[in-house]
């Protein structure tokens, strides 16, 4: 299976990463604070890393999480969440409260058995490797940006700029995706890979919560492009059927499904899109000359007499 349809699908089955698409952080909160009372501490755990994903610059969810850790007996993921905390949190009474809990958590990690591995250097090897991709805007390709932050995710890192992260990833992929449309709707030839791509930059953009109003409408329309190359006229007309109406105020979408339906052998049904949506635009006035020469000479002159003369056209100078 060729690799941009394995990152398709893989995009496809993607959740969200970072921000409010994780879900609410003061629900989360509240949930973990419920069960942490009650010492339902891996429910706890939980619900606090959802809030720190959510909304990674909120602090307090740190410390709960930590606590929750310890309570959990998971001290090593508890020490360098305290730790995570205490880099970030100004100078407080919570703090200090804080650094003695994180200062009890590192001496209990001296004599733990059994603990996971401390990640801190793939931590440091792995941020490095999303900004050196995000530089080069590299953001699908294999071991790119995308790939980096779930990574991050998966493999637990934490901290406030997490956010900025997500942040710079999504501002990345949607501008990357908006080129390949604006390309697109330019008619500049690009390949199916390339156009494809669009509908997967905007699911990026996604996962980091960043809301892209017409990325549904564009994201058909590119996928359109590559089936209307393919052959594929059927899926076509349907995906550019899909964007207009995404995106009424975009004329050159239902043009487009018009285009399908002519390569398909349907004239009558192009026109009949065009005359809905394109009544005045000079390309349904051609196609309806086409299509009324091929009924018979004389309705063919008859349109084409209409063609050139219901406009005013400058003379040549």
């Amino acid at each position: 299976m060729p690799s941009s349809v394995l990152l398709l699908l893989s995009l496809a089955a993607s959740e969200p990463l970072v921000g409010a698409g994780v879900g609410n952080a003061d629900t989360f909160i509240t949930e973990g604070t419920k069960q942490y009372n009650a010492k339902q501490y891996p429910k706890a755990i939980d619900n606090f890393t959802k809030a720190t994903r959510a909304n990674p610059a909120l602090l307090p969810p740190y410390l709960q999480l930590a606590r929750s850790l310890l309570a959990a007996k998971q001290i090593s993921r508890a020490c360098y969440v305290y730790r995570v905390y205490l880099k970030a949190t100004p100078d407080t009474p919570d703090r200090k409260k804080a650094q003695a809990e994180s200062d009890q958590c590192e001496r209990q990690l001296k004599t733990a058995k059994n603990q996971p591995a401390d990640l801190s250097g793939k931590y440091v090897d792995t941020k490095a490797a999303f900004f050196a991709a995000l530089d080069k805007s590299q953001i699908l390709d294999k071991g790119g940006a995308h790939e980096s932050l779930k990574a991050l995710v998966k493999d637990g890192y934490m901290g406030p700029d997490l956010g900025d992260m997500a942040s710079k990833l999504g501002a990345a992929a949607q501008a990357a995706a908006d080129d390949v449309h604006k390309r697109a709707i330019a008619y500049e030839k690009l390949s199916a890979d390339a156009l494809k791509s669009a509908r997967a930059l905007y699911q990026v953009a996604q996962d980091v919560s960043v809301n892209v109003q017409h990325a549904a409408a564009a994201s058909a329309f590119c996928d359109g492009l590559a089936h209307l190359q393919s052959k594929d006229l059927k899926k076509a007309e349907a995906l550019f059927a899909e964007a207009a109406k995404a995106e009424p105020t975009n004329k050159e979408y239902t043009f487009y499904r018009a285009v399908a339906l002519v390569q398909a052998g349907d004239k009558k049904g192009a026109l009949k899109v065009l005359d809905s949506d394109l009544k005045d635009d000079p390309r349904t006035e051609v196609l309806r000359t086409s299509l009324a020469v091929g009924d018979s000479p004389e309705a063919g002159a008859t349109e084409l007499e209409r063609l050139l003369f219901s406009r005013r056209y400058p003379a040549e100078k």
